[in-house]
């Protein structure tokens, strides 16, 4: 993890690499429209956190483009012309509120096999090494319709609990919390996705009588301490965020 000559300095570095990610979500496809928020607890005032506006492109956001918002009730702080979406702003409040300092980022968008995926109820199987990174770390939502108020974003705050790292929320998509930064939920969000197609394909692929291979819990728990930290998280976005950085040629920083 960098280090930081001041706050600021740190919130400045922070704004600009959540910039970042949402380039990379929108590389990876999972822009939807006006849909899908992320955002990160900031370091100079914790009780606050920045999220970007609704109606700009994740193509082309710019650190200056972020709102800042209260965790007690996700009233806006600062923002530009943009609005700022209810569900975003509830969501993620209440979430910070709850957690406290176990979450520090978090991102939500609605791509197709995240989707997908949400509507089967149920989580991923262990079938994969990427999977074990999720063992005991998900959580099953109900769908509650549209997200306008902090009730159904409170809702959502204490399924997930202390401690998950995935909320799945059904007929919707999937919430990633990370402990660190922006970075390790961002990594847990392409990659939760990467699995959600893995299980996609193996659950059209299985024949009937046949059954899944899936590793031992000893092996499970042994990846999922490889894997599924938030250090790995944090260090595995970090060839997406070279390549993006080629990219925008610092137009995220602006």
């Amino acid at each position: 993890m960098p280090t930081f000559p001041s706050p600021e300095a740190e919130r400045l570095f922070k704004k600009e690499r959540l910039a970042l990610v949402f380039r990379i979500l929108h590389r990876f496809g999972m822009a939807e429209g006006i849909a899908g928020h992320c955002s990160m607890r900031d370091p100079v005032d914790p009780s606050t956190f920045w999220v970007n506006p609704q109606g700009r492109s994740f193509a082309l956001m710019k650190q200056s483009d972020l709102a800042q918002c209260r965790v007690e009730d996700g009233a806006v702080i600062e923002s530009g012309n943009l609005p700022i979406d209810a569900s975003a702003t509830s969501i993620h409040s209440q979430i910070y509120r709850a957690r406290g300092p176990s979450a520090n980022a978090l991102v939500h968008v609605h791509s197709p096999s995240t989707k997908a995926f949400s509507a089967l109820g149920r989580t991923l199987d262990m079938i994969s090494q990427d999977a074990c990174a999720y063992y005991q770390e998900q959580v099953l939502v109900p769908f509650g319709g549209a997200v306008f108020d902090n009730e159904e974003g409170l809702r959502i705050a204490r399924l997930l609990g202390s401690e998950k790292k995935i909320a799945i929320l059904q007929n919707h998509g999937i919430l990633a919390v990370g402990s660190l930064a922006i970075e390790e939920a961002a990594w847990w969000m392409i990659n939760f996705d990467m699995c959600c197609k893995a299980q996609l394909l193996a659950d059209a692929a299985l024949r009937p009588g046949e059954e899944y291979v899936v590793a031992s819990e000893a092996h499970i728990l042994a990846s999922k301490h490889e894997m599924g930290s938030p250090e790995m998280g944090w260090f595995s976005l970090a060839a997406y965020i070279d390549e993006e950085e080629h990219h925008s040629q610092g137009a995220h920083k602006l």
